[in-house]
């Protein structure tokens, strides 16, 4: 300890330091301790060593935030293309639930096409028509479209990459499908309608407006001749009705003859269309001329006796590419 305290005297103790600046000036005197330099020394050493150490603990915080500033680029520019991504998903997706609206609003039109009038005798019809498409796998896009704009998007637990790929696959596919699915729904438009046409010139109805109150007098087929009293074929059916009672369109046509023929008397000829003839004798009254387009159950004629007839009564026939078909099978009783 003495050896302590004989240092700290030594360096406790003034030393005087004389200055001569020039012969004409005075001398000057200063007095210092010793400790004074070896403080001032000490006092640089660590300021040094402290600068130091600030000068690199900073340059490696500024080497970091470098790193991070262009990492934060990055992410800023991934997610402006993840956001570009979304955008152009987000405008596919409109365009593809605005063509499946098409093609909801196609399909319920063909449904409501295919209601057959209740006159057609068609029972018990299940019509069922869906789009076999992959829509149902994706109702989620097609429906709600993707998420865009304001807030954030997050999908937890997934690759956000991972989903745009999948879901600009799935529209891909979609685009590829509506128009095949265009094209089948405009095939089924055409065979409904066809469909249609054939039920509507199919005769299909009671040919007299007689409230139940005629009845048939003479079938189909052979028959001895009321007036020869020798077998003929009888070509259509004959109604015993009053005089005076309408005749009626079976099925939808064009008026192909309306006049006198003999032996048919007064008579009304209708071509449907699809091979489909019907023909109207023994009138009093015709009321419709030949070109004219008529519907089922519009009025064509009175009944009547003309021609060869031994009392009033309708001869009502049915053709199908000009040969005579049983008129029982396409009457509503």
């Amino acid at each position: 300890m003495v050896w302590v305290k004989k240092g700290l005297t030594y360096l406790l103790e003034k030393v005087q330091i004389t200055i001569t600046p020039s012969p004409d000036r005075k001398l000057r005197v200063f007095s210092i301790r010793r400790i004074l330099p070896v403080a001032v020394f000490l006092l640089t050493i660590s300021t040094i060593g402290v600068l130091t150490g600030l000068y690199k603990f900073y340059q490696n915080d500024a080497a970091l935030l470098t790193v991070n500033l262009i990492e934060l680029k990055g992410v800023a520019a991934e997610n402006q293309h993840l956001k570009n991504e979304l955008f152009a998903l987000s405008q596919d997706t409109e365009v593809l639930k605005q063509n499946l609206a098409k093609l909801i609003e196609h399909n319920e039109e063909i449904k409501n096409m295919i209601e057959l009038d209740e006159n057609t005798q068609v029972k018990n019809q299940q019509v069922d028509l869906t789009l076999q498409t992959s829509f149902s796998l994706n109702q989620s896009i097609l429906q709600y479209g993707l998420p865009i704009g304001g807030g954030e998007v997050r999908f937890y637990y997934q690759d956000i990459n991972e989903i745009i790929k999948r879901t600009r696959n799935n529209i891909e596919v979609l685009k590829q499908e509506i128009p095949t699915q265009q094209e089948d729904l405009k095939i089924l438009e055409t065979s409904v309608k066809r469909y249609k046409d054939l039920i509507a010139a199919t005769p299909s109805i009671w040919p007299v407006a007689d409230k139940g109150e005629g009845f048939i007098s003479s079938n189909f087929g052979w028959r001895t001749d009321p007036f020869t009293g020798k077998q003929a074929f009888h070509e259509g059916l004959d109604i015993g009705v009053w005089f005076n009672t309408p005749a009626i369109a079976t099925a939808d046509g064009v008026i192909k003859y309306a006049g006198w023929i003999n032996g048919y008397g007064y008579v009304v000829k209708i071509n449907h269309g699809f091979g489909f003839e019907t023909r109207y004798g023994h009138l009093n009254k015709i009321k419709v001329t030949r070109g004219q387009k008529v519907k089922r159950g519009q009025v064509l004629a009175l009944t009547g006796n003309s021609g060869r007839s031994n009392g009033p009564h309708i001869h009502y026939e049915v053709r199908k590419n000009n040969i005579p078909q049983n008129p029982l099978k396409y009457i509503g009783r």
